[in-house]
């Protein structure tokens, strides 16, 4: 009996979960600047890394549904909940994790990159701290010749949960911004404190201009 709960629970939670965050991003009134440049380069051979915080990917992980785009899932419980709403939207999982097969997600990542695909990753992730950047991203950048995107969201009426991460949802039909920053590459000569200087430097930026059009 224990087992067929859980079971019946691991099924209903990825589909109470896909269907809010459905209904959530339908109802909002999203602003979204810099995608076109993006869908440019989508179109392209260089693949592209998405850089999102942990506690902001409730529009991303929408807006960018149906893309085949590669994310990275825990190896937790609440992990394999996401991977089914994410596959549910059309994106496509690793699972892994910055503590625990830290090393064999990364290669996994990078063979993806390699082939062409595109990924995304929440850089302050899975534990934090919070908007601090973690390496994998700078090395799966190098590693892969793939380009960095930014990517900033904000919204003017939200509800910001009591975790780590600060985790934003947007309340429906409030008025929201998802960024597109400029896809860039580092000058490999920097030190890896600089690399990840620069990139806070661009995700403060482009979540900066998210809260700015909200307010418009």
């Amino acid at each position: 009996m224990a087992e067929k709960k859980k079971s019946f629970k691991d099924k209903l939670i990825p589909s109470l979960a896909y269907n809010l965050l459905r209904f959530s991003n339908l109802t909002i009134r999203l602003e979204v600047e810099g995608w076109e440049e993006i869908a440019d380069i989508l179109d392209q051979s260089q693949p592209i890394i998405f850089s999102s915080w942990h506690g902001k990917s409730w529009i991303p992980a929408y807006f960018l549904r149906d893309l085949g785009i590669y994310a990275l899932t825990s190896l937790s419980r609440d992990g394999s909940y996401m991977t089914g709403v994410l596959e549910s939207l059309g994106w496509k999982t690793i699972r892994g994790s910055s503590s625990r097969g830290a090393s064999r997600s990364l290669l996994s990542l990078y063979r993806k990159l390699k082939e062409g695909e595109n990924t995304a990753l929440t850089i302050d992730g899975p534990t934090g701290p919070i908007y601090e950047v973690k390496s994998g991203i700078i090395f799966l950048s190098e590693k892969a010749d793939a380009l960095i995107v930014p990517v900033g969201v904000d919204a003017r009426w939200k509800k910001n949960f009591n975790s780590w991460d600060n985790y934003l949802f947007p309340l429906p039909f409030s008025k929201a911004a998802l960024v597109f920053g400029r896809a860039f590459s580092f000058d490999k000569e920097l030190e890896m404190e600089d690399k990840k200087a620069i990139l806070k430097e661009k995700m403060e930026k482009v979540n900066q201009r998210a809260a700015e059009l909200v307010q418009v």
